[in-house]
């Protein structure tokens, strides 16, 4: 951005003025006003998984300045603390600027020491112990249906990715590699709401968006700090709350934090009670009548899902071999009169011992959601998806919401926050993931791989139709030699 004295005189003085005046500038003139020896460039902050827009201040190719773009409806031109200070991470002292490869007398060791070595010598080995798995893959597909291949290369993504990073992984790896070993560090983050978002509706991503922030009259957290993991849209939660009469904040937590200094009813449960409190919370619109009938009928069904499942552990594990029905997925259908009966043991008795939560808080909890009158925003991020039933308590939540048609409507929302910058665009959208192909098709159906492999100028049966090692799954394989070469990329596992 380059501009003569005149223009600077002009532009400073216009900005002054404005300023005065109680307006804002364009932001670019505004910065052009300030400094014309630093270019401005638009950026998305990649720190968190709000989407705010960051103007980046660069001279003599350099970053020496960051700032909120006024002009990004996210944001609406703040950055949080992390945002500004993102672009230090770049000059960070302790930032490998060369590949490092592990030796030992000038040779490749897996028991050596770190070295700098080249691009081309990083590569090289890089490309060697990858066409050493991929043969032996080939050997033992030998005869094997689509269905059945397997592969020993695999890759851990991140929701750090770019959506062309991710793309490209993928198609690397599925078309490329003939591997569906791909999985993204969202696995560990967003598997079980987009396990509750495809159960309940169908379809991967929340039905909310970021203006229910100034149209809600209520907002419950569960499991989220908000101020410190998301301060961003916290302010404007916050802005709601101080400005909206009548707005209330209710805060879930095993523990109290920054959230509950604005919390209205601050609410520490015992751990995993998050689950009973939510029946409970069912429980009372049912036994108030206070249902939306109509809406149940035309939009609603009811399903009952299997119970004592398991945790996903070894199956040799004690706990694995305990469980009545492990790694069951499987739901029935059921009647509302029976989905009203599962829940009419969580009385606020029965709950309040539980949870160890007061009668009144939890009372004043599902009044507001019972009350047909008040709008009511639900935010939830790792407490939700990280939980050991990180599936049911989504699921939860969402039969509260539709109990009320509280759904998809201006305020009305369950709204479940991503923590990554592409947690859902790169991980999920464009198929990232061991079970996935991009556009939310899957590898175990053959008319999804039959259209990848059309868009991709495949032969017919390049993909894979077994499901690859997910990201829990790529670790075992790895301690138990079925994974030969992995590449672990934008992430720390």
């Amino acid at each position: 951005m380059k501009l003569t004295r005149r223009e600077f005189v002009k532009a400073n003085a216009a900005a002054a003025a404005a300023a005065a005046a109680g307006i804002t500038l364009p932001a670019g003139k505004a910065l052009a006003a300030r400094d014309a020896s630093i270019r401005w460039d638009k950026a998305p902050c990649r720190f968190c998984g709000t989407g705010c827009s960051v103007l980046v201040g660069t001279r003599n190719g350099r970053v020496v300045a960051t700032q909120g773009d006024p002009d990004a409806p996210v944001n609406k031109g703040l950055n949080c603390i992390k945002g500004y200070f993102l672009s230090k991470i770049m000059y960070g002292k302790d930032r490998l600027t060369t590949p490092l490869l592990r030796k030992r007398n000038g040779k490749f060791d897996k028991e050596g020491d770190f070295e700098p070595v080249s691009w081309d010598e990083a590569f090289d080995i890089m490309a060697e112990k990858w066409k050493a798995a991929i043969r032996r893959s080939m050997e033992e597909n030998k005869g094997k249906p689509v269905e059945q291949l397997t592969s020993r290369v695999g890759m851990f993504g991140s929701g750090q990715w770019t959506v062309w990073e991710g793309y490209a992984a993928s198609k690397l790896y599925k078309a490329g590699f003939r591997s569906n070993n791909i999985d993204p560090n969202a696995r560990h983050c967003m598997a079980s709401a987009v396990g509750a978002f495809i159960r309940g509706f169908g379809s991967d991503e929340p039905m909310g968006c970021y203006d229910d922030l100034e149209n809600a009259d209520v907002f419950v957290l569960w499991g989220s700090n908000m101020a410190e993991m998301h301060p961003i849209l916290w302010s404007r939660l916050t802005d709601t709350r101080l400005t909206k009469p009548g707005c209330e904040v209710h805060v879930l937590s095993t523990y109290e934090n920054r959230c509950f200094e604005l919390a209205d009813n601050p609410i520490v449960f015992v751990p995993q009670t998050d689950l009973a409190i939510l029946n409970y919370i069912a429980n009372y619109i049912i036994q108030n009548k206070a249902y939306n009938e109509e809406f149940i009928k035309k939009h609603v069904n009811f399903n009952q899902a299997t119970t004592d499942i398991g945790y996903g552990l070894r199956p040799e594990h004690p706990l694995e071999k305990k469980a009545k029905n492990p790694g069951v997925g499987k739901f029935h259908k059921i009647s509302f009169e029976e989905y009203a009966k599962s829940v009419e043991p969580y009385t606020l008795e029965y709950v309040s011992e539980l949870s160890g939560v007061p009668k009144d808080k939890l009372e004043r909890l599902a009044k507001v959601y019972a009350d047909p009158d008040r709008k009511v925003m639900s935010l939830w991020t790792m407490g939700f998806n990280q939980h050991t039933r990180g599936v049911w308590v989504n699921g939860l939540l969402y039969n509260v919401h539709l109990l009320m048609g509280k759904i998809s409507e201006p305020g009305n929302s369950p709204f479940s926050l991503t923590g990554q910058p592409s947690a859902c665009g790169t991980a999920r959208e464009v198929g990232t993931f061991a079970h996935r192909l991009p556009a939310d098709y899957v590898v175990k159906k053959k008319s999804h791989r039959d259209l990848a492999e059309k868009i991709w100028k495949l032969p017919e049966g390049t993909i894979p139709g077994k499901v690859g090692y997910h990201a829990v799954l790529q670790n075992r394989m790895l301690k138990d030699g079925k994974l030969n070469a992995y590449w672990v990329m934008c992430n720390n596992n």
